[in-house]
């Protein structure tokens, strides 16, 4: 998926403390390839997407659909901003949009 450009491995167990996960939730995501091993910073974040997705009362398959379209909006918002394509009032910031709609403060 191209995300991977951290060096710094995150364990399961490291993933459950920190997204706030069951275990058993963790390892469905990775079986579902909504995230990937070795988890990253950037798995984790999606890891607590996935859970505030959940609490909202979204099932994996749905939250599957809403992952995948969000990652094609923001491969469609990078690569439009490379070739400097202009989108009409041009403050269509779909990477602002998403932060708004699933915001996540990291947890430390």
């Amino acid at each position: 998926m191209g995300r991977r450009k951290e060096a710094r491995v995150i364990t399961v167990t490291v993933a459950v403390r920190k997204s706030g996960l069951s275990q058993r939730q963790v390892r469905e995501c990775l079986v579902r390839s909504l995230v990937q091993e070795p988890l990253t910073e950037d798995d984790l974040a999606e890891l607590r997407r996935i859970r505030r997705l959940l609490e909202l009362g979204i099932n994996l398959p749905g939250i599957e659909v809403i992952l995948r379209m969000r990652r094609r909006l923001l491969a469609m918002n990078a690569s439009r901003r490379a070739a400097a394509w202009e989108w009409p009032g041009d403050d269509w910031d779909l990477d602002a949009r998403w932060q708004r709609l699933l915001p996540w403060e990291p947890e430390e």
